[in-house]
């Protein structure tokens, strides 16, 4: 067996295990679900609580959509409480959309969600192995952040 496709069958069989794992955990579906948010949607919100308050223009971008679309996003999320619209001060044609407190709850119950789940599939791991993962994960990002954006 060559060594491309020992490795190719290894990185599968990582992620199958991996695949595994966080179906188990699929099942314990979080409050947040109930929201019925869309793709597009849910990555509005992440984005608005990377980059904070932003313009129309600059949401449109993001989501890789003309302006109209981008405004019925904004508008069945403003609709879910998450969202609200203000025109800058500096600037009243602009009209900024935000998180509100609402939505800022929303992405760190996700987060806060995200993280027990991980927090659980690590547990099963002894201080040795846990301490090779913590080895592996730091090389991971290591590598990932010297290969640039």
């Amino acid at each position: 067996m060559s060594e491309v496709s020992s490795r190719q069958t290894t990185l599968q069989s990582v992620l199958t295990v991996l695949g595994s794992l966080l179906d188990k955990g699929a099942h314990d579906v979080p409050d947040w679900v109930a929201q019925e948010l869309t793709f597009s949607q849910m990555r509005l919100l992440f984005l608005l609580s990377k980059n904070g308050p932003s313009p129309m223009s600059r949401i449109a971008d993001w989501l890789g959509v003309g302006l109209p679309t981008a405004s019925g996003v904004v508008e069945r999320v403003e609709r879910h409480g998450l969202v609200e619209r203000q025109h800058r001060l500096d600037d009243r044609r602009v009209v900024e959309c935000g998180l509100t407190d609402e939505g800022h709850r929303l992405i760190e119950e996700i987060a806060g969600t995200r993280l027990e789940m991980m927090r659980q599939l690590l547990d099963v791991l002894d201080d040795e192995d846990l301490t090779e993962m913590a080895r592996l994960v730091t090389v991971m990002v290591g590598r990932i952040k010297a290969a640039g954006p």
